[in-house]
C-alpha cells in the first residue's frame, strides 16, 4: 500500500506542481503584468515539497527536478525559469560564504573550510593530521576529517542483513548532511557554539544577512530556530549544488566515457583493485557501473574494523584506558552495548584518495604508498605497524581493548601469517597507487553527469 501511494505521488505530484505555478502566475499578472513573482513560486514549490515528501533537484540543463527520496524515481522534469535558476543561484552563494564563514564559530577563528578544505578533497589540508577547534582553538579532535565530496547517495544508518550500512561521520550516526552540521558546530573541540540562539546572534551579525534572509525568504522577526535550520539548510544546499562536490571527472571518469587510455600501470592496478585474492578492494570499495549507468562512487557505504594503528599523537590516546570503537562510541551512544560493532568505522569513497592524507580515522598512516603498505603487510609485518612489548609479543590492533581484537576484520588481503609474503608485491603496490591516482578530479575541467554517455 504505502508503494501504491508513492507511485500514486509520481502521477500526481506533477499536476499539484504545475497547477501551483500556473496559479502563481495568473494571480501575479491579474495584478501586475510584471513576471510571476518570484517568492510565490518557491513558496508553493517549498510547500509542495514539504507535504508530499520530494526534494527539488536542480540539473544543468536549467531544469528543475523532483525526486521522491524513498523511491528515488523522477516526478517532474519541468524547465526551470530564470527567476527560480537566479533564487537557487543566491542561495548557492550564501551557502558558499556560510560554508567559509570563521564567525559562526565559538573563538571566531574556524568555519567549515579550515577542516574541509578545497585544495584536498574537503577534507583535512595537508599536514594536519586531526584539527585543533574549541574556543581558543586549543583543543584537539580524537578524528580526521574525511572528504566530504561524493556524498549525495549516502543511505540513512541502518542495521542490514549484512551488518551496519549508511549514514554520515565516520560511525554514520547522523542520517543527513543537515544532521551532521551538528556535530561541528556545536562540539567543544570544534566551532564551540553553545546554543541555537548563540548561532543565529552570529547569523545575524553577518554583514550579508540580509541577502541571507532574501535568499531563502524569511522574515524580519525570523526566530532563532528558523535562522539555525537556515544555515544547516543553506550549507546542505552548497554541498549538493556546487559542482566541485560531484565533478566525476577524473581520469578513470574518462576512460569509463571511452575518451582515454589508462596506461598498463595502471590496468595492472585496476585488475588488482578487483581480484579477491589481490588487492580485494572491490569488496568494499565498489568500481562497477550501476546496472542504471550511475558512475561508481568507491564505496559500499558499510563498515568495517580494520585494526589500524594507535596515533600516539592523538592528546585522547594518552589515556591507556581511551579507546575510539566508531559504531560503538564515544561520538556514538546508541549503540554502545553492540560490542560485536566496537573498533568498526566507515568505509569511505575512494575518490580523490591520492590528495587526501593522511589516511583512516585516527590519521595514523602518513602517505597513500604507506596506506596500501598497511593492506599488503599487515599480518605478515605486524612489527612495522603496531609496537613490541617487552616480551617481544607485538601489540597488534593495539587501538582496540584486548577483549575486542578479534572484531578486527581478517578478509583478503589480511589473513597471511607473520614471515609469509604479503599478498601485494612491491611492484603490484605501486600498480595500485598508480591506479588510485586516476581517481583524481580535475578541478579546471567541467562536471560530468553522474552517469555514463550512452555508447
Amino acid at each position: 500500500m504505502k508503494y501504491f501511494s508513492s507511485l500514486l505521488l509520481v502521477f500526481i505530484a506533477p499536476l499539484m506542481l504545475l497547477s501551483a505555478c500556473k496559479d502563481a502566475s495568473e494571480n501575479s499578472q491579474a495584478s501586475n503584468k510584471a513576471s510571476v513573482d518570484l517568492a510565490t513560486k518557491i513558496h508553493h514549490i517549498q510547500d509542495i515539497n514539504f507535504r508530499i515528501g520530494f526534494q527539488s533537484v536542480l540539473v544543468p540543463n536549467k531544469h528543475i527536478l523532483l525526486v521522491n527520496s524513498h523511491l528515488d524515481l523522477p516526478v517532474i522534469n519541468m524547465p526551470l525559469d530564470p527567476s527560480l535558476r537566479a533564487w537557487r543561484k543566491a542561495q548557492l552563494f550564501i551557502g558558499q560564504k556560510l560554508f567559509a564563514e570563521k564567525s559562526l564559530s565559538g573563538s571566531g577563528k574556524l568555519s567549515c573550510s579550515d577542516c574541509h578544505t578545497h585544495d584536498a578533497a574537503h577534507a583535512s589540508q595537508a599536514g594536519v593530521e586531526i584539527p585543533m577547534g574549541g574556543i581558543n582553538l586549543s583543543l584537539q579532535g580524537m578524528r580526521a576529517s574525511p572528504s566530504l565530496l561524493y556524498k549525495d547517495h549516502t543511505p540513512e544508518f541502518t542495521l542490514s542483513k549484512v551488518g551496519p550500512v549508511g549514514g554520515f561521520d565516520w560511525d554514520g550516526r547522523a542520517n543527513s548532511r543537515v544532521e551532521q552540521a551538528l556535530g561541528p558546530l556545536f562540539a567543544v573541540d570544534e566551532m564551540a557554539n553553545s546554543s541555537i540562539k548563540a548561532v543565529a546572534d552570529k547569523i545575524r551579525a553577518l554583514s550579508y544577512f540580509n541577502d541571507f534572509k532574501s535568499a531563502f525568504i524569511l522574515t524580519n522577526s525570523v526566530s532563532d530556530q528558523k535562522i539555525y535550520d537556515t544555515l544547516v539548510l543553506a550549507l546542505d544546499i552548497y554541498q549538493q549544488f556546487d559542482s566541485d562536490y560531484n565533478l566525476f571527472n577524473s581520469k578513470f571518469d574518462l576512460y569509463l566515457d571511452g575518451e582515454v587510455a589508462l596506461t598498463n600501470q595502471e590496468i595492472r592496478g585496476l585488475e588488482i583493485f578487483k581480484n579477491p585474492l589481490k588487492g580485494n578492494c572491490d569488496s568494499c570499495h565498489t568500481s562497477g557501473v550501476s546496472p542504471s549507468g550511475q558512475r561508481p562512487l568507491f564505496s559500499n557505504f558499510r563498515f568495517s574494523a580494520q585494526g589500524v594503528p594507535r596515533n600516539p599523537r592523538i592528546e585522547a590516546n594518552k589515556s591507556k584506558d581511551f579507546y575510539d570503537m566508531g559504531l560503538c562510541g564515544p561520538k556514538r551512544t546508541d549503540l554502545k552495548s553492540r560490542l560485536d560493532l566496537c573498533g568498526q568505522f566507515k568505509v569511505p569513497t575512494l575518490r580523490n584518495v591520492a590528495i587526501t592524507p593522511p589516511y583512516f580515522h585516527n590519521s595514523s598512516v602518513a602517505t597513500l604508498k604507506e596506506a596500501v603498505l598497511f593492506y599488503a603487510t599487515r599480518d605478515t609485518k605486524p612489527a612495522k605497524w603496531y609496537p613490541v612489548l617487552s616480551n617481544q609479543q607485538v601489540d597488534k590492533f593495539n587501538d582496540l581493548p584486548l577483549a575486542l581484537r578479534g572484531n578486527v576484520n581478517h578478509d583478503r588481503p589480511f589473513s597471511k601469517k607473520p614471515g609469509t609474503q604479503p599478498a601485494l608485491s612491491d611492484q603490484e603496490v605501486e600498480d595500485l597507487i598508480a591506479f588510485l591516482q586516476t581517481l583524481t578530479d580535475e578541478h579546471s575541467a567541467p562536471q560530468r553527469p553522474p552517469t555514463l554517455k550512452r555508447r
